[in-house]
């Protein structure tokens, strides 16, 4: 039985540019995931029954979202608030196909979080609800996330319902500095 995972691309991006910061200081601008290394890491060695990942549109000559579509992935992008120029509903989409899938799928298998967003948790909201709602219908659970960035709470419920397992662990085979040092 294989997994399904969902990547909130811009949560992983980000904690990983400040973790970068940390260890390779002045590095931050050229820091870059390598999207399939980070699967294999999420896979380990396990079938992807499916994946998606959500995130804000890029500038149209970025390459990232075909990067994730060559790798198998579904993609789902939302444009930036115009006044705010942040992300808009990006989790919320994400936290709609995690449900989608739950309801979808009839038999559970083991669904995989890649962020370290917990946020809306104590409003019965988020992505840790999600992943309760998965549990409590038969799903195995697992969150990855940089360490320094991952919501206790979420962290928690994956610790004691499932799996938890850092990034920094790994930090130099899933990330590179563009034009200066490969992932491992």
């Amino acid at each position: 039985m294989g997994i399904s995972v969902f990547w909130d691309n811009s949560n992983i991006w980000l904690v990983g540019r400040g973790v970068c910061k940390a260890k390779e200081p002045g590095d931050e601008d050229a820091f870059r995931i390598h999207f399939s290394k980070l699967l294999d890491f999420v896979l380990d060695g396990r079938t992807l029954d499916y994946a998606f990942v959500g995130g804000s549109v890029p500038p149209d000559s970025d390459p990232l979202w075909n990067r994730f579509k060559s790798l198998g992935i579904t993609v789902e992008t939302q444009e930036r608030g115009v006044a705010s120029g942040g992300e808009v509903a990006v989790d919320e989409m994400i936290q709609l196909a995690m449900a989608n899938r739950v309801l979808d799928e009839v038999t559970p298998s083991t669904m995989v979080l890649l962020t370290g967003d917990g946020s809306g948790y104590q409003n019965g909201k988020g992505f840790t609800k999600q992943l309760e709602r998965a549990h409590k219908r038969g799903w195995k659970v697992e969150v990855i996330s940089w360490d320094s960035g991952c919501n206790r709470h979420l962290k928690q419920f994956a610790q004691q319902n499932g799996s938890y397992r850092p990034l920094e662990d790994v930090y130099e085979k899933v990330t590179f500095i563009n034009n200066k040092r490969w992932a491992k």
